[in-house]
């Protein structure tokens, strides 16, 4: 991967690192109608910094990402040794199956918010674990703060960490009712989660007003005052209706997606807490010891809260009735299945799992799967479109179909029958055996994880690559003729693609790129990128200089007006060849400005009529550009593989 191409997603978050280090991408932001947060940007500003080669950049972000998501095995270890799983054998394929979860190594391979958004989950886990273990109060009273500060600043990475911050606030509400205890300062985690989380929402809304150029959030999606402004709009005539579709759906990714599991961890959710209950109401000690409890709570809570929230972002898409993967949209799930993974594996490997429990999980299984074909099944049969990453879980589950094929009834019959060959296989090792029961749940565990990575390695990443290509070939080589230097003319993107503009600015970096939907409004002396197939005869057929520069596969890049030919001119371009083409444009004008100017005069531009950033001094030159604010972008959110 040398390139972004999951549009806006990776760019809006470079764009915000550049945004940090005093580079604002304004002109080609307006048209992003998506705010993804800033927390993960902060982390690649050193990246962005440290290398000018888009290409290096580009490269050092997944290397980050690489390393930030290798903090996941590592903390889940921590947490099974911790939990008493056992030997440390049993601890390493704990950690192996959570770090190794396919999703995690195919999403952390893009420049986007997913890697923070994944490990922030398993950081706040590992601190309240750390703070058990403080002996002071003082010491106790810093870590709860640290907690909710952390817990505040997991906001600033994707709003749906609103789930785990709920799950956890209510797993210690839960603690403290049926255990009498208090692993943390309440106080202090509150007061650390308000103030914090009032900081994210002013830089959020500051990065907004700056860089989005939004005054107001909710005319941003991806935000919490976007979600409530459109609520009642979106809840009318068949709101309820998606609603139960896209949270069975929502539900049927989430058990499918972990081989079954994710039913066996909302049965041992159950237990626990029933446990817990009838203890408490007869005042008995408690059979599940206290961090075992609350990481039971914490993780299933935290899956429940995610997959409604789930739910509630997706039921109102616009392309709810085009895209398969709009209804069953797992890629926010996919950031905590590992936590429910992790308490099934501890709780088959320390505790006497019942053959009853398995049955259970089979019966949740199976009351998914038939609310799921009566509700939601038949609106994303009728879809003629799909996108794998959504819905990534699924596809290492459906063996022999081709990745570039529709989700049919057939393959989602097949990853339904997968989940019950588990169950089946789960059923007899529990009923049969005892003294192998852990080396036989290890190997399969180590069986499914190390086949789902092996799938996206050569299956999912390779689509991934060759669609990198495709899609950033012709800008990348028409952006080869932009001058990438301080002091440039501007750079008009007119009427192209919106990953196209946000790619042009981000392999020139040092050159300001605006984007307009006005032919009339395309500002004089500047760099003009069009299609092959636009219509530029009205600027063809100006009295003002407009020279052919480059061409790619489906971009074109002018020089247009004086400023902008006669920079041209200032780079080494042949300037015999480019006053014959002149002469042939405007036979009137047969002085070029470079052969008038004698002394190099330094000159500020003229203040535009509508502005989002300040436009560098330039020198020689000093004909003004006009920037012109676009209208709201024509594209659709794009993601990764789309299948038709």
């Amino acid at each position: 991967m040398m390139y972004p191409a999951t549009d806006p997603n990776e760019l809006s978050v470079i764009a915000v690192s550049d945004f940090f280090l005093g580079r604002s991408w304004a002109g080609v932001m307006v048209s992003v109608d998506y705010y993804y947060g800033f927390l993960q940007s902060l982390i690649y500003v050193p990246a962005v910094a440290v290398f000018d080669s888009p290409e290096m950049q580009y490269s050092a972000i997944i290397f980050i990402n690489s390393v930030l998501i290798s903090i996941v095995p590592v903390i889940a270890y921590s947490l099974s040794y911790r939990l008493k799983t056992g030997k440390i054998w049993k601890c390493i394929i704990t950690s192996f199956a959570a770090g190794g979860y396919c999703c995690y190594y195919a999403h952390t391979k893009f420049a986007w918010t997913e890697t923070v958004t994944i490990l922030l989950p398993w950081v706040i886990i590992w601190l309240v674990f750390m703070t058990a273990d403080c002996k002071s109060k003082t010491a106790r009273f810093f870590m709860s703060l640290l907690i909710g500060a952390v817990c505040g600043l997991s906001f600033a990475a994707h709003t749906r960490l609103i789930a785990v911050v709920l799950a956890l606030t209510i797993a210690f509400i839960l603690e403290k009712i049926f255990f009498g205890k208090k692993i943390v300062n309440l106080v202090g985690y509150f007061i650390a989660l308000a103030v914090i989380s009032a900081g994210v929402i002013l830089v959020s809304n500051w990065l907004q007003r700056e860089l989005w150029c939004a005054a107001d959030p909710s005319l941003l999606k991806n935000t919490l005052a976007e979600f409530f402004a459109s609520f009642p709009e979106k809840i009318a005539d068949d709101g309820f209706v998606r609603i139960i579709e896209t949270l069975s759906a929502q539900l049927y990714y989430f058990v499918t997606s972990t081989w079954g599991l994710g039913a066996v961890a909302f049965c041992l959710f159950a237990a626990v807490f029933s446990a817990c209950v009838r203890h408490k109401k007869r005042k008995e000690p408690q059979t599940y010891e206290l961090e075992l409890s609350v990481y039971s709570f914490y993780s299933v809570l935290t899956v429940i809260f995610t997959v409604v929230f789930s739910t509630f972002y997706r039921f109102g898409s616009d392309g709810y009735y085009i895209y398969q993967d709009t209804v069953m949209f797992g890629r926010f799930i996919d950031g905590i299945v590992p936590l429910a993974l992790v308490f099934v594996l501890i709780m088959l490997f320390t505790h006497s799992i019942s053959v009853n429990k398995i049955l259970g999980a089979s019966a949740v299984l199976l009351l998914i799967f038939l609310v799921f074909a009566v509700t939601a099944l038949p609106t994303i049969l009728s879809c003629q479109q799909t996108r794998i990453s959504p819905v990534l879980g699924l596809y290492p589950l459906r063996v022999g179909a081709a990745s570039r094929e529709l989700l049919n009834f057939d393959s989602l019959l097949l990853t339904m029958s997968m989940t019950f060959c588990v169950m089946g296989i789960l059923l007899v090792i529990i009923s049969c055996t005892k003294k192998y029961r852990s080396i036989i749940i290890s190997a399969i565990m180590t069986t499914i994880t190390v086949y789902s990575l092996v799938f996206i390695s050569v299956v999912y990443l390779p689509i991934c690559r060759t669609e990198s290509v495709q899609k950033n070939e012709s800008v990348s080589e028409i952006s080869k003729s932009v001058y990438d230097q301080t002091g440039a003319p501007a750079v008009t993107a007119y009427n192209i693609s919106r990953h196209d503009a946000l790619m042009l600015q981000f392999l020139n970096r040092y050159t300001t790129v605006k984007v307009t939907y006005d032919i009339e409004s395309v500002p004089e002396n500047s760099f003009l990128v069009v299609r092959n197939t636009e219509d530029v005869s009205a600027l063809e057929n100006s009295r003002t200089p407009f020279l052919l520069i480059a061409e790619s596969s489906t971009l074109k890049l002018y020089a247009y007006g004086e400023r902008a030919s006669a920079y041209m001119v200032s780079q080494d371009i042949d300037e015999e060849e480019l006053k014959a083409e002149q002469n042939t444009l405007i036979p009137e004008k047969t002085t070029i400005v470079s052969e008038t100017t004698t002394t190099p005069v330094t000159t500020v531009p003229t203040k535009a009529t509508t502005t989002t950033e300040r436009t560098p001094v330039v020198t020689t030159y000093s004909l003004p550009s006009i920037i012109t604010v676009p209208v709201d972008s024509m594209d659709e959110e794009d993601e990764w593989a789309v299948i038709e």
